[in-house]
């Protein structure tokens, strides 16, 4: 019999796809029909203008409240998993809609997943979050944790090492590789020229811009770097509410903004960097960076995302002290040096889809 699962997501970014497509085709082998339900972003999320229509999203239409500043989810009706064997919800201690499924799954046979971070990575954690998130691990059925990290933690925390699933989060990276494969040295060239770069002496952000990835930081480590070398570029490629910060780098033409990145244009900022910098949170850049060959340089900051892990010290990531002028320094140092031509090791998304489809077998066996 066929199983029914719903998966829920705040909204599908274009990221996402190739995920979720694979993993409907390979839970369908084993006779579980996969949904997604989501919302449509707000805020910070719709800034980045990545949201996604496709025919398998149910859409949803969360009712929220604000307490002391901090806005909760109640949850939708009707509830998007309804009349669904299994249900994956992120990890969030404040998560209404988690639960609702929880005190479901004891009223009738739910299977309850949670995924995400797992570990707190990008905050501190509030201790009562924690604690309340602790206890949804214990009486959910699975726990899908992006990174090692994550299953980690989720097992320090005393959870049954056999309900705990690593997925190794990533992103389809076949295009890139095929637009990385097909820039030549000439494309290089034209590329720099038209954007007025120097070879050997840019580097680029590819992300949002938005408070996660430390803004105002990078527009003040960009004022210390133009006094130390105006030569140095850096081409940006994203979208986001503190696009405004970088104005007077933009200004100068020291930045080169170019919009929300994908396909030859992604490859093309890659090739003709030196690096990729990112002070603030290093999430899934990470694996554009290793599929291209070029290191993130980064700040000891210490919320990066779980796929921080991905990267080796030294060599696919050089961290800088936690300051502007000393960024800039990193950062000036690091030009001239020879450009890497080979990717680091990545994972792979085909495996990340096998791990959790691997996962939602064993949520519906346990």
């Amino acid at each position: 019999m066929t199983k029914e699962l719903t998966i829920l997501q705040p909204y599908v970014p274009t990221y996402r796809v190739s995920f979720f497509e694979g993993l409907r085709r390979q839970l369908h082998k084993h006779d579980i029909n996969c949904v997604i339900a989501a919302g449509v972003p707000s805020g910070i999320q719709a800034a980045r203008q990545d949201s996604v229509e496709r025919d398998w999203i149910v859409r949803t239409k969360s009712r929220t409240a604000e307490i002391k500043g901090r806005t909760f989810d109640l949850g939708s009706r009707p509830v998007p998993w309804e009349g669904a064997d299994g249900v994956i919800i992120g990890l969030e201690g404040t998560s209404i809609p988690l639960y609702k499924a929880l005190a479901t799954s004891r009223a009738r046979a739910l299977r309850v997943g949670v995924w995400g971070h797992v570990k707190p990575y990008v905050n501190q954690g509030h201790r009562i979050d924690l604690a309340l998130e602790r206890a949804q691990m214990r009486v959910a059925n699975h726990i899908f944790a992006y990174t090692p990290g994550g299953a980690k933690y989720a097992s320090s925390a005393g959870i049954d090492p056999n309900k705990i699933t690593t997925v190794m989060n990533t992103v389809d990276t076949s295009q890139l590789q095929q637009d990385l494969a097909a820039v030549s040295d000439a494309d290089i060239a034209e590329f720099s020229n038209r954007l007025g770069v120097n070879i050997g002496k840019t580097f680029c952000f590819i992300g949002g811009l938005d408070q996660s990835k430390r803004i105002d930081f990078l527009s003040e480590a960009l004022d210390a770097l133009w006094e130390i070398d105006s030569n140095i570029k850096l081409i940006v490629g994203g979208k986001g509410r503190d696009e405004k910060l970088l104005k007077s780098a933009i200004g100068r033409g020291q930045v080169v903004s170019i919009g929300y990145l994908s396909g030859r244009n992604k490859a093309l900022a890659l090739k003709t960097s030196m690096a990729v910098c990112m002070p603030g949170r290093i999430g899934l850049v990470a694996v554009d960076a290793l599929v291209a060959g070029r290191p993130v340089i980064t700040t000891a900051w210490p919320y990066h995302a779980p796929e921080a892990e991905y990267l080796v010290e030294g060599k696919s990531r050089i961290t800088s002290a936690d300051d502007p002028t000393k960024f800039a320094w990193t950062l000036k140092n690091f030009t001239g040096f020879p450009r890497a031509t080979e990717p680091f090791p990545y994972p792979d998304l085909s495996d990340m889809i096998r791990n959790y489809a691997q996962g939602v077998v064993r949520m519906f066996s346990n």
